[in-house]
């Protein structure tokens, strides 16, 4: 059990901040005060935290008030307060993915053990999708080695925070209701019954600035690191991350082998429910992710097909909060 914390969470009537909250209120740490922080949308708004009426603030309080900060913002606010912590000495944890692909250290509890408060005043959680896949990847790599990995992802109008589900929402009901849809402002194209190619502009290389970045965090979560393609795909579905990697191990590992190591794997459920595999809405609310399908790939002389399942905006959550319990535990 940690010391009597002051805590803030930025960014906390958003869907990730929510679920930070969500997981945060059933963990062992002891928050004695909560500092929930939101944009000025969210005046007045009042959340429940254990028991207790919080009501949401506009403005954080001065950092040397506080003795944890959780980010759940975008990259612009999370970089801001992510070096104003470090100057300040706070702790302070990046839940939101968008510092993954600078200086601080990355950080999965699942997969290697977090830094203390000390030791590193500010640490970076990866994005949810390159969370999802580190937690299918790590183990098999460190069981036979990687040679290669390709993602293929499929993405939820979670990504697009709690605006993208309302977007995806009201779209659906438009079309339903054979009514005008409402102005596509959070992806700039309407999603509801369809799927996209990319989340974003193609860059000079092809990929996409989510697909870079994933990439990028995997590379610093997988042991070699293999070569590593990622593509994501925005699916009109409202919460969740689906994925299908093909891996090409160093060292000989069937299908069964590969099953039983990820069965043991932290972080990881295998599927043992219907044969097709988990769908998004078997891992809605869950804490691990879930995977399904493995099997050999008939084009690849070492190589394995898998299928993961993933609610990555609880899954985040419950990594920060993870990474905040081994980071503010008692030093003997």
């Amino acid at each position: 059990m940690s010391r009597p914390l002051r805590v803030a969470v930025v960014g906390a009537t958003g869907a990730l901040g929510t679920e930070v909250l969500a997981v945060l209120s059933e963990s062992a740490l002891a928050v004695a005060e909560l500092v929930a922080v939101a944009t000025d949308r969210s005046l007045g708004r009042e959340i429940e935290f254990r028991g207790d009426v919080v009501p949401v603030e506009t403005d954080l309080p001065g950092l040397p008030e506080v003795d944890l900060v959780f980010l759940c913002t975008p990259a612009a606010i999370a970089l801001a307060l992510g070096a104003e912590a470090e100057r300040e000495g706070i702790a302070c944890i990046d839940a939101s993915g968008t510092l993954a692909a600078g200086d601080p250290p990355l950080v999965v509890a699942a997969l290697a053990p977090p830094p203390t408060a000390a030791a590193a005043t500010l640490v970076a959680t990866p994005p949810g999708t390159a969370l999802a896949c580190a937690l299918a990847l790590a183990p098999l790599a460190r069981r036979a080695g990687l040679e290669r990995a390709v993602v293929q992802g499929f993405e939820a109008a979670s990504h697009g925070g709690r605006q993208g589900i309302e977007a995806l929402y009201q779209e659906s009901i438009a079309i339903f209701n054979q009514a005008e849809a409402p102005e596509p402002e959070v992806f700039g194209h309407p999603v509801a019954f369809d799927c996209f190619p990319a989340l974003g502009e193609p860059l000079a290389s092809g990929a996409t600035q989510r697909e870079e970045l994933c990439a990028r965090a995997l590379a610093r979560l997988v042991e070699g690191p293999p070569r590593l393609a990622v593509s994501l795909v925005q699916v009109p579905a409202f919460v969740g991350f689906g994925a299908v990697l093909a891996v090409e191990t160093t060292r000989p590992l069937d299908a069964k082998q590969a099953a039983e190591v990820l069965a043991c794997a932290p972080g990881v459920e295998l599927w043992r429910g219907d044969p097709a595999g988990p769908s998004l809405r078997a891992a809605a609310g869950r804490d691990a992710v879930l995977v399904g399908r493995v099997r050999r790939d008939p084009s690849r002389e070492s190589g394995l097909l898998l299928w993961l399942a993933s609610d990555v905006l609880r899954l985040a959550a419950a990594n920060a909060v993870q990474v905040a319990l081994a980071r503010m535990a008692p030093r003997h």
